[in-house]
């Protein structure tokens, strides 16, 4: 006989295996996977339409997957454990989460106060939030327990990068234990994304790789190219000619995708400087310039002169901006240019990345004239320029269509920043 379960917005999937000294395991993601239903279905006992319908399960809802062949998927949500045809699954992506809420938070089995509850979810933990429901809940996973806490319980972390320092790589655990199981080793001197330290266990991110390391094989950046540029390298001897063309302050709603759309004309790659405030009100925008292999440069949150703030001010410009920009691209900038050229030591004892100035400054910001951009341009390439323009001016994208023009018919390849200092 079809048994019909309630409607329950988006049902969470497996309990707690049990829970250790009452708390739950503190686990990087990978042991649980999750999907999500596309539309209102039925799941049976055997993986046929002629088994018996044990149950049905709502549009929206998530649950674990536990198998897959033939066109149908082995699933369990809360209550049951069955099959449906795999085309009303679609794969979802998490993000990770903090809990914040001081004292911790409940994780229930449905997006209720009255659901049953699973266990608690202690402050400082890392959690993975695959959606939302309403009501102001996510459905989260922590280590392979799954359900609803409150949303406001939650934050999203700003990682800090830092490098493995371990001769023989550091062993990645997926729990912040000795005894956890580990997952694969992060070779020394990687770079990683760092975000939380939990009883000398170190929760990190590699790429496709996520767990715990031991803290103590984790070390700061250490300084690695932080000279000033102002040229590149001219190309190699029967290479084709280059100049690599730059845009600060941006990126803007409007002006930014016509410098794009340009670009993309030429086949050109370009450099973009941007200010942290813009790019957290522009994220979109900078994936877009990211996806196009395009390099993206910090030009601080606030356009402030570093050579008048303390070294505390010149971090918090720079790392802002930093932050803002991995936040939008999963990756951090790759060069660095400092707002009116202004540097100094103390400006770049902060930086770990080249600081890059022009050989071409076109003025845009000050003349707002197209022609005169192309006028700049001519009067001064040359092999190895680096070209200053900003994409925060009408003027600037109306012309730039004649300055690649130009330079196109004189031979000129266009590159990146960090591909015209090599």
């Amino acid at each position: 006989m079809k048994k019909s379960l309630p409607y329950v917005y988006a049902f969470c999937l497996t309990f707690l295996l049990g829970l250790m000294v009452g708390q739950l395991s503190a686990s990087a993601e990978g042991s649980v996977k999750i999907q999500k239903i596309n539309k209102d279905a039925v799941i049976y006992e055997e993986p046929s339409t002629n088994s018996a319908e044990i149950g049905e399960v709502a549009k929206g809802s998530f649950v674990q997957v536990t198998q897959a062949s033939k066109g149908w998927t082995h699933i369990q949500t809360p209550e049951l454990a069955g099959y449906v045809t795999s085309d009303v699954l679609v794969k979802v992506k998490s993000e990770g989460y903090l809990v914040i809420q001081q004292g911790g938070t409940t994780l229930f089995t449905a997006p209720s106060q009255n659901a049953q509850h699973i266990g608690q979810l202690y402050e400082g933990r890392m959690v993975y939030v695959y959606g939302t429901a309403p009501g102001g809940w996510s459905f989260v996973q922590y280590g392979e327990d799954i359900g609803y806490v409150a949303t406001i319980a939650l934050k999203k972390p700003v990682p800090t990068k830092k490098q493995i320092n371990a001769p023989n790589g550091a062993e990645l655990r997926l729990t912040a234990s000795s005894n956890g199981e580990v997952l694969g080793t992060i070779a020394n001197k990687m770079t990683v994304q760092h975000y939380i330290t939990l009883a000398g266990w170190a929760y990190v991110e590699a790429g496709d790789q996520k767990g715990y390391v031991k803290a103590s094989e984790l070390a700061n950046i250490q300084l690695t190219n932080n000279k000033v540029y102002n040229k590149g390298v001219p190309a190699p001897k029967g290479s084709k000619k280059r100049v690599a063309l730059t845009f600060d302050d941006g990126p803007d709603a409007k002006v930014t995708p016509q410098i794009l759309a340009t670009l993309q004309k030429y086949d050109a790659k370009a450099t973009f400087f941007m200010v942290g405030k813009n790019v957290a009100k522009n994220a979109t925008i900078v994936k877009h310039i990211y996806d196009a292999g395009h390099e993206i440069g910090n030009h601080t949150s606030n356009h402030k002169k570093l050579t008048a703030l303390s070294i505390a001010g010149v971090k918090q410009e720079v790392n802002g901006t930093s932050n803002a920009i991995y936040a939008a691209i999963g990756q951090y900038p790759t060069v660095f240019r400092p707002p009116y050229g202004a540097t100094n030591d103390q400006v770049r004892s902060v930086m770990t990345i080249p600081s890059i100035l022009w050989s071409i400054d076109t003025l845009d910001w000050k003349h707002h004239n197209p022609d005169k951009i192309l006028a700049y341009v001519k009067a001064s390439v040359k092999d190895g320029s680096i070209i200053l323009m900003h994409d925060i001016h009408q003027t600037t994208a109306n012309g730039l269509d004649n300055v690649l023009l130009y330079l196109q018919k004189q031979g000129y390849e266009f590159v990146t920043v960090s591909e015209i200092l090599q």
